[in-house]
């Protein structure tokens, strides 16, 4: 039998999978917690047949029975599908294949008329009792990742963003490398809900999270903040450099067209604000500086990016609490 690796230690890959038909990780969690329910019924039933004398093992003695159960089917339609494409659940695969050789071994031994020995069976049930192990671990650690996932964009929400931007932070007090943090709102977003309902409200905000991570380096960060704003990290970035990948950014998001359920399409646009981490701001005034330049964006005409400059005027200087009094950012 092929040796295979069935570790679980490897990191888990909880990007979005912004391909058609992604699997996301409500969808694992479900099938990871089937798989176990599964098991333990396949399980009962195959010791039944070995012990009852039933007619022996029907599935297991078919081709590559890995595939007939539930887990087994479910992976291999999605094994090439983003967050099931990674080793950690092809190990788990891997260890469900081999528990079905096992499976099919004894029962061909049992066909046969013969008994099956001590060692084998052993082996068939250390095999059988690490799956539902390493299930749980997988599990364990998929329901761990997705605390720190907005459930309708995939994105990172804003309880990972402070954690993640605080190590970013002190790596740019560490090495003085320039580290810049970006504020995105979309543009008329209440206007949308209000005509189209807020179903597509929610197709527009997950197109442009698709959107925002199919342009942004690979280094670079992307985060729910609330609502329709999103809050982008962009490390050994100086301010210029930030500006074009940002501006790059707002010009995918305008030409990128959406559906409309009535067959049409309609397009969107976002306003960002930039500013550039330094050692006399915390996290917080970086990312307030970002904001306050947002909103100069907004007052301009909105769709275009502007930069935080310290030396800005009062009025572009109004916070989010200020933007809100005056009935939102629209």
């Amino acid at each position: 039998m092929t040796e295979r690796n069935h570790t679980l230690d490897g990191p888990l890959d909880n990007s979005l999978d912004t391909s058609l038909g992604r699997v996301t990780t409500r969808d694992i969690l479900v099938e990871l917690d089937m798989a176990i329910a599964d098991h333990m019924a396949w399980l009962k039933a195959w010791h039944k047949d070995l012990i009852c004398g039933d007619p022996p093992f029907a599935t297991e003695l078919a081709y590559d029975p890995h595939h007939l159960c539930r887990f087994g089917s479910w992976y291999v339609k999605n094994q090439h599908k983003g967050l099931v494409d990674q080793p950690v659940i092809r190990s788990l695969a891997n260890l469900h294949r081999d528990m079905h050789d096992h499976a099919g071994q004894l029962a061909d031994t049992v066909r046969g008329g013969g008994k099956v020995p001590r060692d084998k069976y052993d082996a068939f049930m250390d095999t059988a009792s690490a799956f539902v192990a390493q299930t749980r671990r997988l599990e364990k650690a998929f329901a761990a990742a997705s605390s720190d996932l907005d459930p309708l964009t995939g994105l990172h929400n804003r309880q990972a963003m402070v954690k993640e931007l605080e190590g970013e932070r002190s790596r740019f007090l560490r090495t003085k490398r320039p580290c810049c943090i970006a504020l995105g709102d979309l543009d008329r977003f209440k206007s949308i809900n209000d005509q189209y309902g807020h179903a597509h409200g929610d197709k527009v905000l997950l197109a442009a999270a698709d959107c925002f991570l199919g342009q942004v380096r690979s280094y670079d960060a992307v985060y729910r903040y609330g609502g329709e704003e999103f809050v982008f990290c962009l490390p050994d970035t100086g301010p210029v450099t930030a500006f074009h990948v940002i501006d790059r950014l707002r010009l995918a998001l305008e030409f990128r067209r959406i559906s409309l359920a009535s067959g049409g399409e309609m397009s969107i646009t976002a306003s960002f604000g930039l500013a550039q981490m330094d050692e006399d701001s915390t996290l917080d005034e970086t990312i307030d500086q970002a904001d306050r330049a947002l909103y100069q964006a907004k007052e301009a005409g909105r769709n275009r990016v502007c930069q935080w400059q310290p030396s800005a005027s009062p009025k572009t200087q109004d916070s989010k609490e200020d933007r809100e009094a005056d009935g939102g950012s629209d």
